[in-house]
This record gives structure tokens, C-alpha cells and sequence, in this order.
């Protein structure tokens, strides 16, 4: 079983290849994501997914076309110039040129993170960041525990912090483009 072990340099995208289990890499530093996630966690993704899902599906047959897609992880996510291997709960793609077989290549639209207590200050903090840095336009962070969400927006290279969004309200993404309701 091949399992990362401590460096003091840091991990590399090739060493997390040939990790067993499953491995987020940020910046060279190896989590375990396991155990998995709560039940209410994978419920609130479930939802979510769904809604995303169907939102685009909807906005595909009026349009009669549309390249976005929503998905869920375990999925992995590499972004440019960073020794890192996400695994967001959620995400949508709107280039089909960043879909690859081994997962996406490139900053996607949307990334949306749903708190859970081991999780939560990656998520809050190095994601937050990393997640700025690559480009990504929204990054959605829901904590099912307060059911709240903050949707972050990219300005000048950083997240400006929203109005919290409660449960059941509409949400407004992709710059406006998809609403769905939260939770």
C-alpha cells in the first residue's frame, strides 16, 4: 500500500498518482479525506448536485444549447501552476476543453465546498486562497450546520465576502445566469 509519507519539501502531482485511498494535495501537503462525508453532508451535496443539475438542463433546452456541466466528488480538479490535486464537493465546468479523463484541467466556474467539521478551515482558508489565485470566478461555501452559505465573488484577483444566504433562498451563480435555492 502506497501511502504518502512526511517530507520536508513537499509532495509533487506525481507522487499523489500513486497514493492509495483518497488524497487532496494543496501545495504539496497531503490530506486524507477519509473518513467520508456526514450523512447530512451527502444529503446537502445531493441537493444541491440535483439542483444544479436540472438548473442547467432547464437552461440548455430553452436555449437549445449550453456547455456547462455540474460534478460531484469524488472528482479530482488540477489548476494551473499550483503542486495540487482538489477534491471539491462540487463543481461546474462551462469549457469542454477543461473536461479530461482524469478529471478537470483548469479553473472551473463555480466551486462549491460544504463545511464539515475536519474540513472546514482548508475549506475557509488555503481553498479560499488557492481557489483566488487559479481564477475561479465564485466559490459557494455552505455550512449545513448553521444552513447558511457565502457565495464569494472574484474581484482583482481576490473573494469578496456576500451576505450570508439562508436556507431556501434563491441563490443567483454563474454570474447570475443559474438560480437555485439553497439547501
Amino acid at each position: 500500500m502506497n501511502l504518502p509519507q512526511l517530507k520536508s519539501h513537499g509532495h509533487t502531482v506525481e507522487e499523489w498518482k500513486t497514493w492509495e485511498g483518497r488524497w487532496e494535495l494543496i501545495n504539496g501537503v497531503a490530506y486524507d479525506m477519509t473518513p467520508g462525508p456526514s450523512v447530512e453532508h451527502q444529503r446537502v451535496s445531493s441537493r444541491l448536485h440535483a439542483a444544479i443539475f436540472h438548473a442547467l438542463e432547464e437552461g440548455k433546452r430553452r436555449a437549445g444549447s449550453g456547455d456547462c456541466e455540474v460534478f460531484a466528488a469524488p472528482i479530482d480538479l488540477y489548476l494551473p501552476d499550483q503542486q495540487s490535486v482538489y477534491q471539491p464537493d462540487l463543481l461546474i465546468v462551462c469549457d469542454p476543453a477543461k473536461v479530461a479523463l482524469h478529471g478537470i484541467v483548469g479553473a472551473p466556474d463555480l466551486i462549491v465546498e460544504i463545511l464539515s467539521p475536519s474540513t472546514a478551515s482548508r475549506d475557509n482558508m488555503k481553498k479560499r486562497w488557492a481557489y483566488a489565485a487559479a481564477g475561479i470566478p465564485e466559490y459557494l461555501i455552505v455550512d449545513p450546520s448553521e444552513q447558511v452559505a457565502m457565495l464569494l465573488r472574484l474581484e482583482g484577483g481576490h473573494y469578496l465576502d456576500s451576505a450570508p444566504i439562508e436556507w431556501g433562498a434563491l441563490m443567483a451563480l454563474l454570474g447570475g445566469k443559474l438560480s437555485i435555492a439553497l439547501g
